[in-house]
């Protein structure tokens, strides 16, 4: 078999830059024993490609031709059909299942074995492995005639060197200044084994004395392994206080981050608070006012009149949306509300007091004009009202029943005071005409005012009448100038 594959190697497989790994002698199952071998081979340059060869012996001669070849890679099941008892028959799948009887089961085993090996180095375990015992895929291929059988497996193949060019040339113009060496092969090869040993002696003499350097050497590269060992430590310690470095700065960031937050936060809360206290803040003269402030007076008028316009402002605010949810400005709304009202309830409780006082003034009666026939004039007391118009203004606005109210009350007791002087005028008017005394009645005493104005229009000139007419329409003036957007 040993014969055969060295003869397989020098025909087939180094022609093609092959190496033959493992040989078995095969025939194909059931059919008439026709002989062939099964070859694993791997090419000698890489990428190295292994393959299974189909080897059969030509009709003629001893001569072997290349039959048919597969690619490891397309290989996918080796079936051994029995992991236990020796039998030679093996199967193995490519593109279809070739169903193989070996001459002996250690030939089998052997390339069986092959095929594992080259499926662990070159196929990360790509082929399954059927009915193979696992002593057989784990153990090295068995010595013997096996092992000539398989020839070297990868581990050989990688000891393996062929001469280059420059070695082979070396070789002949050695073996041309040695004329002998053709014809005495022994004596050019013991003249090779002298020089041999005398380059061996020369080596070793040359290393025993390069000692000392390689002794410092191997101390300095000991040194440098200190310290690099030395370095990489102090690179660790780096590396943690770097990484420690890092994580504090970040730690900074986010507090930086936070604090930039804060201070928005604090910068718009600060501007809502800004804008709430400039427009919702009531002076405490103005409360004072609003509270106790005297409604007689010019002085306290203004102050009233001050205030209450205040007071109005901060009310008619126009609040952003959420303000109203704030518990400080529910309680300023509140106030302005409790001021809002009391103001407006002294406010209608002293105007009441001043209609009444005027509705029952007696200062001014006819009496005290009895050397002319004109009605009396009330300008006093409308200057008096004219200081409260801007207050009875904010009291239309904001309080629109208690000045209604107060309206109601201005007309009852103006309309009483003018129809008592009107009355007055009449009888004063009366008597004047008749030529009579205060209480006499002459001959108007009963008669109706209609009659008295024609008399007065038919028998006397138009002055007097002119006088009546003009004294009522100067009393209708200034009590709607008195009374503000009356």
């Amino acid at each position: 078999m040993t014969a055969i594959k060295h003869a397989l190697q020098r025909d087939i497989f180094t022609p093609n830059d092959e190496r033959l790994l493992s040989i078995v002698n095969v025939c194909k199952a059931g059919k008439k024993k026709k002989n062939c071998f099964l070859c694993a081979t791997v090419t000698t340059e890489r990428p190295v490609q292994v393959k299974v060869v189909k080897v059969k012996k030509t009709d003629k001669g001893d001569f072997y031709k290349r039959q048919m070849a597969w690619e490891l890679r397309d290989l996918t099941d080796v079936d051994a059909k029995d992991a236990n008892k020796e039998n030679p028959e093996f199967d193995l799948h490519f593109e279809k299942v070739y169903r193989w009887v070996a001459s002996s089961t250690a030939e089998k085993n052997s390339f069986i074995s092959c095929i594992w090996k080259l499926n662990q180095r070159y196929l990360r375990k790509k082929v399954e492995f059927v009915n193979v015992s696992p002593q057989l895929l784990e153990e090295s291929v068995p010595s013997g005639e096996s092992q000539s059988v398989a020839g070297g497996d990868e581990d050989a193949l990688d000891d393996y060197q062929e001469l280059n060019a420059r070695e082979e040339q070396d070789i002949e113009s050695m073996m041309e200044v040695c004329e002998y060496a053709i014809s005495n092969a022994e004596a050019f090869a013991e003249k090779l084994s002298r020089e041999l040993q005398v380059l061996d002696g020369a080596n070793i003499q040359s290393i025993m004395a390069s000692e000392k350097q390689v002794n410092i050497l191997m101390q300095l590269l000991d040194q440098a392994l200190a310290e690099v060992d030395n370095i990489e430590g102090k690179l660790l310690s780096y590396e943690e206080m770097l990484q420690s470095v890092k994580e504090q700065m970040d730690q900074i960031s986010q507090s930086n981050r936070l604090i930039q937050i804060s201070n928005t936060n604090n910068g718009k809360l600060l501007d809502e608070i800004q804008f709430l206290v400039n427009y919702m803040d009531l002076s405490k003269g103005h409360i004072k006012a609003l509270q106790e402030g005297d409604l007689s007076s010019p002085k306290g008028i203004e102050a009233c009149i001050n205030a209450s316009e205040a007071l109005s402002q901060c009310m008619d605010v126009a609040l952003k949306p959420g303000h109203d949810k704030l518990m400080a400005v529910k309680q300023q709304q509140h106030l302005f509300s409790e001021l809002r009202d009391t103001f407006a309830r002294r406010l209608t409780n002293h105007l009441n007091n001043v209609f009444v006082h005027q509705g029952h003034d007696q200062s001014s009666t006819l009496s005290q004009h009895t050397a002319e026939l004109t009605l009396p004039k009330h300008s006093p007391l409308h200057r008096d009202l004219l200081r409260y118009a801007k207050l009875m203004e904010w009291l239309k606005n904001t309080q629109r029943e208690k000045y209604e109210g107060l309206s109601r009350t201005y007309v009852d007791y103006m309309t009483r005071l003018y129809e008592r002087e009107i009355k007055d005028f009449f009888e004063v008017a009366k008597i004047k005409m008749a030529g009579t005394s205060k209480d006499g009645k002459g001959k108007f005493g009963k008669t109706s005012n209609f009659f008295f104005f024609k008399f007065v229009y038919q028998e006397t000139n138009s002055q007097s009448l002119y006088v009546f007419l003009k004294s009522l329409g100067d009393i209708c003036s200034n009590s709607q100038k008195s009374w503000p957007n009356g």
